[in-house]
């Protein structure tokens, strides 16, 4: 039996996951486009996830020297000193290729494991690249949805059987990786006979593909993932997919699902590893600013006995806080005096994050500040507006400190429904294996 620890997140991240910066005080001519992860908090920093799909570069080029020389004192506190990330994972984009019969990549190359491998060691395992504690790689593998035919999704089982065979030959040559086998299949029996196949193969880390659809139904995913049938009254089954892993020392990682309620039952049931783009989604994609119930301002008050961790934070669409009507000062740098929001939220931040973004400049010449004000006088990158990508990125790195307040709070309410039997705390507790 494996040992449990806390799960482990894996941010994912395209190319698109970088904000700009000027590189001289007081000269606006020279920008230069950092990682969003240089102004992550490091527990969100340590865990990186890189598909196939995009270009990985500008991550690795992230180091301790950039970002806006004008937010020096703040990049060089200990609140965000630069460590580089210690884990990656890496996938092979099947969500890209998901419609075609022949899996092939962006460049027209056919999806196989050794054209998968040659593109993890180019990318991720060269002298380039980070100094990673721990490496895991995906086997290709070919998305099934509960909807296809036999033949079709026969086809594809075969597919990922055979290049999860193949993959796992190759990665011998690398003892720094952990391969990855996905699971797929339309029903949970399928996904069980493609699990035993791959512990047979040798696999020691399997990965739950197919699962972002199904993100908001949770009976469906507890079933498939734990056989819970009762999600009040939890039970881990013991020929569920769970059950197995513990049962054979087998790690498991979710894809996609990344929500706080998710890792809230992520937590519960002792899951390995997971991932999700949900930072990215919510805070640049769709303008949430995520601004926690701390007790550090107006209408923020921690909730006494939160039964889910939706409870522990306010999500506030930034198109509704009426940015454009906000009062702006400054002779250097144009910062907001932002009102409290119409439902009385304060939403000052004072995370490291923001202290960077409060006083960096926005690089965009197509922000409509800039434009408002006519070229004549730069602006902050204040993540509670829209207006640039320095603007929205920066809200995606506001979230993700957010992201870690959450996540200790989750593992304290864990910690403590374990030890105190106050039945507020039932959807805390961790889920035990039915007797």
């Amino acid at each position: 039996m494996r040992e449990q620890g806390a799960p482990i997140f894996y941010v994912a991240l395209a190319h698109t996951d970088n904000l700009a910066f000027f590189t001289e005080d007081g000269n606006e001519t020279q920008t230069v486009r950092m990682s969003n992860t240089r102004i992550f908090p490091p527990s969100i920093r340590d865990n990186l996830l890189f598909s196939m799909s995009y270009d990985s570069s500008i991550h690795y080029r992230c180091h301790a020297g950039v970002g806006d020389p004008r937010c020096k004192t703040a990049l060089e506190s200990a609140r965000l000193r630069w460590s580089e990330p210690r884990r990656l994972f890496a996938d092979c984009g099947a969500f890209q290729y998901r419609s075609m019969d022949v899996p092939v990549n962006s460049s027209g190359k056919e999806i196989t494991a050794a054209s998968v491998w040659s593109h993890y060691e180019s990318s991720h395992l060269g002298s380039e690249t980070f100094n990673w504690d721990e490496i895991l790689l995906c086997s290709p593998d070919h998305i099934i949805t509960p909807d296809m035919d036999d033949e079709m999704a026969e086809e594809r089982l075969e597919f990922s059987r055979r290049q999860a065979a193949d993959f796992l030959e190759l990665t011998t040559s690398e003892p720094r990786v952990t391969p990855v086998a996905v699971v797929h299949g339309r029903t949970i029996e399928e996904r069980k006979v493609q699990y035993d196949e791959f512990i047979r193969m040798g696999y020691e880390y399997i990965a739950l593909g197919g699962m972002v659809p199904l993100s908001g139904k949770r009976n469906l995913v507890l079933e498939l993932i734990a056989g819970i049938v009762d999600p009040e009254k939890p039970r881990i089954n013991e020929d569920s997919i769970l059950a197995r892993c513990r049962r054979d020392g087998v790690r498991m990682h979710i894809f996609g699902l990344n929500s706080p309620d998710w890792i809230r039952w992520w937590y519960r049931l002792g899951i390995d590893s997971f991932d999700g783009s949900k930072l990215s989604t919510e805070g640049a994609a769709n303008g949430w600013y995520w601004c926690p119930k701390d007790s550090q301002g107006e209408g923020r008050e921690y909730p006494p006995n939160p039964s889910n961790a939706s409870e522990l934070y306010h999500k506030i669409a930034v198109d509704k806080m009426g940015f454009r009507e906000w009062a702006w000062s400054g002779e250097e740098l144009l910062t907001p005096s932002v009102p409290i929001t119409e439902s009385g939220i304060d939403t000052t931040c004072h995370c490291p994050a923001c202290e960077y973004l409060y006083n960096a400049r926005c690089t965009s010449l197509r922000c409509w500040k800039w434009k408002e004000d006519d070229g004549l006088i730069r602006h902050n990158c204040d993540p509670r507006m829209m207006g640039s990508t320095e603007h929205n990125m920066g809200r995606v790195a506001h979230n993700a400190h957010v992201m870690d307040w959450i996540l200790q709070q989750i593992e304290t309410l864990v910690d403590r429904a374990n030890r105190e039997q106050d039945d507020w705390l039932r959807n805390w507790r961790v889920v035990e294996m039915e007797r």
